[in-house]
């Protein structure tokens, strides 16, 4: 059989972007004898990344700046992109700049056209949402094929249309709880085991609500001296997480990492797991945390499907701050054995099983 030529279309191959995660770790299980891969990005590509791409002998294509302004080029690059190549499925996971593309696959009769749900909100903006609501119909009128990596995402963007559900599947081993990691990483931190560690771990930016996070953690601060906040990632509201540590005096109570390669260790120097996202899919982080065998705190709008073993407590954005506090510090003050964890629980999750899967599923569309 001839090798199948597959398209990923996503923004970036970034270590702290939840949809790169998704794409690479189901690309890492594929058959690469019998498939062929590109991925088409609009951000950067982190090394790790390209050199996992590169060793399969397959490629990263780079479309024009991200920006509505360039939607004559998007649509122009399309005709390019697929005048010089031959897919036989493309995996769509942007549902605005993607559109042009998926629609010229379409005029080009590529017969396995896929878009993927990852979100539960098209933006938190409301400009942006109304942008967003011609686009995705025009999205969804060029797709054939609907996936979704949760029922609440799938639900958001598809209405009343059947979904396929594509779990965001990892390697869960690497996640969980690790003596020898914890031990590392509070060494790295000049950190005893007396002291709580509460972790986000996420892109800088305002879909995540880091600012939120600071705000929560100043509180919880003001009450124990013995805890203290892990933030890694990168994003634009970098330097203003910066400047609220700096304000509120809390520069030698939280460490600001960029992302990292060996980010799975940092979830067993942690002891609580903290994400207020303004709007989520099914967060990636949320599932290496379920692994890591952590106690979550998580805002209610993302889904509870990820809820496998009750350990994530949820709470609304519209609470008052002290709510929160009081949550983290009882969670953080309970005795939770980590080691003692079912995996049965979390197979859905599990790379190894979910990437079979998939790639069944690939050869499944190609064939009919």
């Amino acid at each position: 059989m001839k090798k199948i030529k597959l398209l990923h279309i996503l923004s970036a191959l970034e270590l702290t972007n939840g949809v790169a995660s998704y794409v690479m770790n189901h690309y890492e299980k594929l058959n690469h004898d019998l498939f062929s891969v590109d991925f088409l990005i609009v951000k950067s590509a982190d090394q790790k990344y390209s050199d996992i791409i590169l060793k399969h002998e397959d490629h990263i294509i780079y479309g024009p700046k991200l920006s509505f302004k360039n939607y004559h080029k998007f649509k122009k690059h399309a005709k390019t992109l697929f005048s010089e190549n031959h897919y036989d499925i493309v995996h769509c996971h942007e549902f605005n700049w993607g559109m042009p593309y998926l629609k010229e696959a379409k005029k080009r009769h590529i017969k396995t056209r896929i878009f993927h749900a990852h979100l539960t909100l098209s933006s938190p903006k409301l400009l942006n949402r109304m942008r967003n609501a011609i686009l995705i119909p025009m999205t969804l009128r060029s797709a054939n094929q609907f996936w979704s990596c949760s029922e609440v995402a799938g639900k958001y963007f598809f209405k009343q249309k059947p979904f396929y559900l594509s779990h965001n599947a990892i390697y869960g081993d690497k996640y969980m709880f690790n003596q020898e990691h914890r031990n590392d990483i509070r060494t790295l931190l000049e950190m005893d085991e007396s002291t709580k560690l509460i972790g986000f771990f996420g892109r800088f930016e305002n879909q995540k609500n880091p600012m939120f996070t600071l705000e929560v953690f100043k509180e919880v601060s003001k009450d124990r001296s013995d805890i203290k906040l892990l933030m890694v990632g990168n994003g634009y509201k970098e330097l203003e997480i910066l400047a609220y540590i700096e304000k509120h005096q809390l520069k030698d109570r939280v460490f600001v990492f960029s992302a990292r390669r060996d980010i799975y260790k940092f979830y067993s120097a942690i002891d609580l797991f903290l994400l207020p996202s303004l709007f989520e899919g099914l967060p990636v982080v949320g599932v290496e945390a379920l692994y890591a065998n952590l106690y979550q705190v998580y805002a209610d709008t993302i889904t509870t499907e990820l809820n496998l073993n009750d350990s994530i407590t949820y709470l609304s954005l519209n609470d008052e701050i002290s709510i929160w506090k009081q949550t983290i510090l009882n969670l953080l003050f309970d005795t939770k054995d980590r080691l003692k964890l079912d995996l049965n629980q979390l197979k859905v999750y599990d790379i190894n099983h979910q990437g079979r899967i998939i790639e069944e599923k690939y050869i499944s569309l190609y064939k009919e």
